[in-house]
């Protein structure tokens, strides 16, 4: 068996195969609360006002799924398994546990949000820009 990194504790693996709904927009936040990719690629989906669907792909030393439990709301986005996909997941209360006694993830969960932050910044700016443009 290959050693997993040491922050990679008090939560449990699960395998999801290709095209797997790993959780939905509007679902409540279950035991498998954050995730963590150790192999494979995740599509996130973020709902947008018009109907559409913004796709934002991740792979392996990605944290996903944090926004939720932290802000205590159900899901915002969709999160689906593009490929054969070995994740850890945490429940919130173990997430905060190994979050706390491990600086890396909580470096790559910090990382994480802001580089999920800067991209939906850059997707809505961009947006937000042409619709003031069109205004003028």
């Amino acid at each position: 068996m290959e050693k997993r990194e040491s922050y990679l504790q008090y939560g449990r693996e699960i395998i999801y195969e290709p095209g797997s709904v790993i959780y939905k927009c509007g679902s409540s936040v279950s035991k498998n609360a954050i995730l963590y990719i150790v192999a494979g690629l995740v599509k996130i989906e973020v709902g947008l006002n018009n109907g559409s669907k913004f796709p934002l792909y991740l792979q392996p030393d990605n944290v996903f799924g944090i926004v939720e439990p932290l802000s205590e709301c159900k899901r915002l986005t969709n999160a689906f398994s593009m490929e054969k996909s070995l994740l850890y997941v945490w429940d919130t209360e173990d997430f905060y546990l190994a979050s706390s006694i491990s600086w890396e993830l909580t470096y790559i969960s910090i990382t994480g949000l802001t580089r999920f932050l800067r991209i939906l910044n850059a997707e809505f700016g961009e947006k937000l820009g042409l619709i003031k443009e069109r205004a003028i």
